[in-house]
Formats: C-alpha cells, structure tokens, sequence
C-alpha cells in the first residue's frame, strides 16, 4: 500500500502552484491527472482548431440539470489542464 501526505487532484493553475508550494516541505505528494501530455504540433495554436473543430477537448457528455439535456463541454484532459490549453491558443 502506498502512503501520501497529500493527494493533489489535477495539474492545472491550481495544481500545479500548490505542488510547487509544497515540493520542499518534506511531505510525500502524489499529483493524479486524468490526461495525457498535450501533443507538441502547430495545431496548438490555432483557434480556429481548437474552438471550432473541438480540438483537444473531450468526448464525454455532460449533464445539464436545469435544462434537462446533455451538452459537450469545453473541457480538455490534459496534463496542465485546460491552463495548458488556453495558453497554448
């Protein structure tokens, strides 16, 4: 069984600043991210391809309570979370 001190749940602005902040302290830090590297290509800065073509961003269906309805969000799974993705456009 592994043990940490502290779970850090995503490594976007948030994430990341506080693993920063923590990283001398001694304590043992586990980071999870539930996606991959944001592949290195000329696609990353393109507007056009992100926004419009949905580059990047994810599949998964989300819910909307007070419509009723399901709806693709502008969500990206990426190490650096949707901060890495936002900078890069």
């Amino acid at each position: 069984m592994l043990d940490y001190d502290i779970i850090i749940i995503g490594s976007g602005a948030g994430g990341s600043t506080m693993a920063r902040a923590l990283a001398d302290t001694g304590k043992k830090i586990l980071i999870l991210e539930r996606g991959d590297f944001l592949p290195r290509e000329k696609k990353n800065w393109d507007p056009e391809h992100i926004f419009t073509h949905r580059g990047y961003q994810i599949e998964e269906a989300w819910y909307d309570h007070e419509r009723g309805e399901e709806f693709l969000p502008q969500a990206f799974y990426r190490v650096g979370g949707n901060t890495k993705v936002y900078g890069s456009v």
